[in-house]
């Protein structure tokens, strides 16, 4: 199995409806994207075992011939469980339908899928890098192509670990995920269940069930969560804020922000801070 190494298209033609951002494949370093990325990925472990971790959702761990595709806008981290290597195909994309065609296929929640003959979903990758690497004035409509070709592919050839939805199932879960959506890009703001069920047009009640069914969390815990992935970025990346400016940058008072981070990490905030200043 030949290697992959990164590859990004420059320009974009907004015409064509789903289109090639990046494609490769390494042996994958920890990663932290703690706003996610701007366009959705298709990650294939073909080497090692590893995890990534979905803010708000979950850890789920990949090995060889398992499969996740990690929405635009979502929080995660990635990182190798593996000592000798933990080796990830990846194909970036977006574009007008690319939200759609992830819906009909079933493809757009937060799951791990087993590809059955994952080599061959492999070789359609080569194929993409061969012709992203191709100086063609036709090269992102042969890519959307070779891209669509894969993610059918995908669905011929995976076993989801979460079972299909029906229709009306999935009309409910796309409105979940948009309040999901809302908590991600708004958590430093205040938001209650009542104001999320209100703006998706549910009952709280009702919100609260179907956003436990899809997330296995409550809307509040969901939330809590993401602020506390959040405030550790945080913590990490500006080392001179002040305690209480980190809980603001989070949208939460200080005295909860502290009592919290403890709970769900077992130090609190300056401690974690104190760890990460002798590193």
């Amino acid at each position: 199995m030949n290697y992959l190494r990164f590859l990004q298209i420059p320009t974009i033609n907004k015409i064509i409806p789903i289109h090639l951002i990046t494609v490769g494949s390494n042996n994958q370093p920890y990663l932290n994207r703690p706003v996610g990325l701007p366009y959705h990925q298709i990650f294939i472990v073909t080497k090692g075992k590893g995890v990534f971790r979905i803010f708000g959702v979950g850890d789920v761990e990949l090995v060889p011939g398992e499969a996740i595709i990690v929405l635009a806008g979502t929080s995660h981290e990635y990182f190798p469980l593996t000592k000798n290597g933990w080796e990830l195909a990846y194909v970036g994309f977006d574009g007008q339908l690319a939200n759609l065609i992830l819906s009909q296929l079933n493809l757009n929640g937060e799951k791990k899928f087993t590809i059955q003959q994952y080599d061959i979903v492999w070789e359609h990758i080569e194929e993409l890098w061969l012709i992203a690497k191709k100086n063609e004035s036709t090269i992102q409509w042969q890519t959307s192509e070779c891209l669509y070709s894969i993610l059918l592919k995908i669905k011929r050839l995976s076993q989801s670990d979460v079972s299909l939805d029906n229709i009306d199932e999935g009309s409910q879960n796309e409105h979940i995920r948009k309040a999901a959506e809302y908590i991600c890009t708004n958590y430093s703001k205040p938001i209650t269940t009542a104001y999320l069920s209100n703006m998706i047009g549910y009952s709280p009640q009702h919100f609260t069930r179907l956003f436990k069914d899809l997330y296995k969390t409550t809307p509040h815990q969901y939330l809590s969560n993401i602020r506390l992935e959040k405030s550790k970025y945080i913590l990490e990346k500006e080392r001179t804020l002040q305690i209480s400016e980190v809980a603001d940058r989070v949208g939460l008072e200080e005295n909860y922000f502290i009592r919290l981070f403890k709970n769900k990490y077992g130090i609190t905030p300056g401690f974690y801070r104190k760890k990460l200043l002798l590193q």
